[in-house]
């Protein structure tokens, strides 16, 4: 089976449509990517992948939009034109139209996939051309409910124990979309916390090189055990040997807690289309899984006071991470493959 998976622009979309490829190129079949610039950042080492220029809408300048729009379909349109994928996949995000309307125009089978609790602008266009729409929030009955693929890496800690007994260790990351307020949030939090409930917490945080050295010297002010990143290349081994985690609530990132059961604090993305990480958000609030704080002015006072409840009380901790374990998201990737399988064969036959 020849398959085409596409998706840009974030980590996001980016790190389940890796995943599949991973899982699909396993199952024997031949995988290309097509993403744009922005996405082939996430994805250096994938050799079959047709990369094209991002395409920012903007109406000032639209005739270099409607240019490059064109441009890339022909690109894509003259590439598979003689050896058409069986099958296409979406992610999501404006960049997927481009090569979905072309594997409607020879004929492949399409599938797209919406991570978010709400349906993004791109598969609300497409989803009414789509041979498979599937989705890890349900979104009525056009859609079929199948937990995100997650990185590769975190698959060894699927069954890692959560261990929450002495100091609590605080994993404190931003997302592809940045956060660099985390890093005058969280130090004031904690500033408002004890001395000796700051000694019972440690923070390792992502942080960008701006903000490193103040946040350094806030951190050694507070008197608290530390580590600052600006990159974070171990990400499942820091999320799996942490008690909490603090982070925006972006679909893949919440897929990857729930795959191993990490419970968070989350702080949607403001600026975030259609406000879905607020609703991706909610449902882990609502199962007891993750604590959601909007970024307002009173911020500082509520993240410090869940912490210092969790701090006096561990088996609150230890709840919220039994809730955020989704058992299904253990088969996830390989029921991805096992639902594209079958379409194709529907092809075949």
């Amino acid at each position: 089976m020849k398959v085409a998976i596409c998706s840009g622009g974030t980590g996001g979309h980016m790190f389940p449509a890796c995943a599949l490829l991973d899982a699909l190129e396993k199952n024997g079949h031949a995988v290309t990517m097509v993403t744009d610039t922005r996405g082939n950042v996430f994805c250096p080492d994938i050799r079959e992948k047709i990369v094209l220029e991002t395409v920012r809408l903007s109406l000032r300048k639209i005739h270099l939009v409607i240019a490059r729009f064109i441009y890339s379909f022909f690109k894509i349109f003259w590439t598979w034109r003689k050896n058409r994928p069986d099958v296409v996949i979406g992610f999501g995000g404006m960049f997927t139209i481009i090569p979905i309307l072309v594997a409607r125009c020879l004929g492949s089978k399409i599938v797209i996939y919406e991570q978010n609790a709400v349906i993004g602008k791109a598969n609300r266009l497409l989803y009414r051309i789509s041979d498979l729409n599937l989705s890890s929030f349900s979104h009525g009955s056009r859609w079929k409910r199948v937990p995100s693929p997650v990185r590769k890496e975190f698959d060894k800690f699927r069954n890692a124990p959560y261990v929450c007994d002495e100091s609590i260790r605080i994993v404190v990351i931003g997302g592809s979309q940045g956060a660099k307020s985390f890093s005058d949030i969280l130090p004031a939090a904690i500033g408002r916390l004890s001395l000796p409930n700051r000694k019972n917490i440690e923070v390792i945080q992502q942080v960008d090189e701006e903000s490193h050295k103040i946040l350094e010297e806030r951190y050694r002010n507070l008197g608290i055990k530390f580590t600052l990143k600006n990159f974070i290349h171990d990400m499942a081994e820091e999320v799996a040997n942490a008690q909490l985690v603090i982070c925006r609530s972006g679909a893949s990132t919440l897929a990857e807690l729930a795959a191993i059961g990490r419970p968070a604090i989350l702080i949607p993305y403001p600026s975030a289309t259609d406000n879905h990480q607020m609703l991706n958000a909610m449902y882990y609030v609502k199962n007891h899984a993750a604590w959601m704080l909007k970024e307002e002015n009173a911020i500082v006072e509520k993240l410090y006071l869940i912490i210092n409840e969790i701090l006096s009380n561990r088996e609150l901790l230890k709840s919220f991470a039994s809730n955020m374990i989704n058992k299904l998201a253990g088969n996830s990737t390989q029921l991805f493959v096992k639902l594209i399988e079958v379409l194709c064969e529907k092809i075949s036959n």
